[in-house]
């Protein structure tokens, strides 16, 4: 390989904050106390929500978006909604589960927008968000930003079970959740994703479709 370095090294050197586990025990008690103020219009729950959820909303939408300027705005939707729609949250303790569902929601929308309008985003390699650290290899950031640009190409289901599996790092069941479909589809849209990664990766990017094939997840074992 020359010593370039492969698509897996340089995902595993995007930041791995566990941003979307949906730890089921963390700030349980402490959820449910905030769902009770919001619900009850108490002054700065609003706020306290935002607080305590507004950086983990971001880094998914960026997640599954990629760079896009639309993420500020979106980021404000998300909390609209959610403050809209408090009242319809059955189990208060599962505020950060219902916020992650929310959340992929409104970024679909925005893909299905963005298809429908044939509008892409390019931006340059140093505005990829999540990008590996400066002190690591200009291959690294080089990847990262070919490997968005061939996600956008795929379509809005496909894109968010390729981004919230290999990207979020979130298991099957907890993609599926937060995607709001059963685990059988949810497999069957990461394995089209697999596919149409692939597949647009040897259409556009031949040098990326070669490092993937020489990856564990793609090539051979």
């Amino acid at each position: 390989m020359n010593g370039q370095m492969s698509v897996s090294e340089v995902m595993s050197e995007l930041d791995r904050e566990p941003v979307g586990q949906l730890d089921k025990e963390a700030h349980v008690s402490d959820d449910a106390m905030l769902v009770e103020s919001l619900r009850a219009d108490e002054p700065d729950a609003s706020a306290a929500l935002f607080d305590r959820y507004g950086q983990y909303v971001e880094r998914l939408l960026i997640r599954v978006l990629g760079p896009d300027p639309e993420i500020e705005d979106l980021l404000h939707e998300v909390f609209v909604e959610a403050l809209a729609n408090i009242r319809q949250l059955r189990d208060p303790s599962r505020l950060k589960g219902w916020l992650t569902r929310m959340t992929v929601f409104i970024a679909r929308g925005s893909l299905r927008r963005k298809r429908r309008q044939a509008w892409l985003v390019f931006l340059p390699g140093d505005e990829v968000p999540q990008q590996p650290s400066a002190s690591s290899a200009p291959e690294a950031r080089d990847m990262v930003a070919r490997v968005f640009a061939v996600l956008q190409k795929l379509r809005p289901n496909h894109r968010i079970a390729f981004s919230l599996r290999y990207i979020e790092g979130m298991t099957l069941p907890e993609a599926a959740e937060a995607s709001g479909v059963s685990l059988a589809t949810f497999k069957r849209w990461l394995k089209a994703s697999d596919h149409a990664f692939l597949a647009r990766a040897k259409r556009t990017d031949h040098a990326l479709y070669q490092e993937l094939l020489e990856s564990p997840r793609w090539g051979a074992p």
